[in-house]
């Protein structure tokens, strides 16, 4: 399943649309113009917020607007149903906000993605945008202004502290997809890369990682299997610590960002060591490539 970042024109669904985080993230994506064509509400008094239709079951909402995305505001306690009534009715791309989702709720949705063959972002995922087109979770649009370059990241936070300082440096960002922290989740890197590699507004590709997790080897062996490849960069934070700090925990988290550097620079990939200068080395990175064309 190949994953679309939304545009103008893709129609996104919001479950739990009258929810109070949902309700409030709903109207933050319409003032940017997301193309909000459906909600699901349990509140069978609710039949319409905010212009937009409220049905009370996803397959009646995807049986009439055919909606491309799902955004579900939910709680943990109910949210694996939620993302099992979408994926049931075959919604392509699913996103879930929700934190602290039972590890067996998490697994469960993977396999029910699989089932249906739907791709799944989260849980404790922010979410997708599009630079001034379209946004699709709780990632704060008006950060991101248009540009080139192509952002996956594990770090909201960070995310948005790198969208400034990209700015500073005349850079924009095509797409940002913030996939989420948490240890295990449905959507890892090779699915966004994928999608970046093919979107052609997508110059270059800022991947900020995790020191756990194994996302950042798994993008290292597909990336040494393709030939060429767009302009990648990587940054994982955690790295630097105070003399006095360096237990022996510190050392082995040292040790494992510094092994998956390592393995992504093996295949091509641009490597930032230090959160402050990831505008200035995106900059130095896409300057590179003009003059030298050495990185494809």
């Amino acid at each position: 399943m190949t994953i679309k970042f939304p545009n103008k024109k893709t129609p996104i669904l919001y479950q739990g649309i009258t929810a109070s985080s949902g309700s409030m993230h709903v109207e933050k994506a319409i003032f940017c113009g997301t193309n909000v064509v459906a909600g699901v509400s349990k509140d069978k008094s609710v039949t319409m917020f905010q212009n937009i239709p409220v049905f009370q079951t996803v397959k009646e909402a995807v049986k009439k607007t055919k909606p491309q995305i799902s955004v579900i505001f939910s709680s943990p306690q109910r949210v694996l149903r939620d993302v099992e009534e979408a994926a049931k009715a075959r919604i392509p791309l699913i996103i879930c906000p929700t934190n602290h989702v039972p590890y067996k709720d998490v697994l469960e949705m993977k396999q029910l993605a699989l089932k249906y063959k739907v791709e799944l972002i989260g849980p404790s995922a922010p979410g997708l945008v599009t630079s001034e087109q379209s946004v699709a979770g709780t990632v704060p649009a008006h950060l991101f202004h248009k540009g080139n370059i192509g952002i996956v990241s594990r770090s909201s936070s960070l995310t948005y502290e790198t969208v400034q300082q990209l700015a500073k440096f005349n850079l924009g960002v095509s797409s940002c997809a913030a996939i989420g922290s948490a240890s295990i989740l449905g959507t890892g890197f090779i699915p966004i890369i994928q999608a970046f590699l093919k979107d052609n507004k997508t110059k270059a590709i800022l991947i900020i990682g995790k020191a756990s997790g194994n996302f950042e080897y798994e993008l290292a062996s597909y990336l040494k299997k393709k030939k060429s490849h767009k302009k990648i960069a990587l940054y994982i934070p955690g790295r630097f610590v105070k003399k006095d700090e360096k237990t022996l925990t510190v050392q082995n988290k040292n040790n494992e960002i510094l092994l998956k550097e390592k393995a992504l620079e093996k295949v091509g990939v641009y490597i930032i060591h230090s959160a402050g200068s990831i505008g200035q080395e995106m900059q130095k990175l896409m300057g590179y490539d003009e003059e030298r064309n050495d990185i494809k």
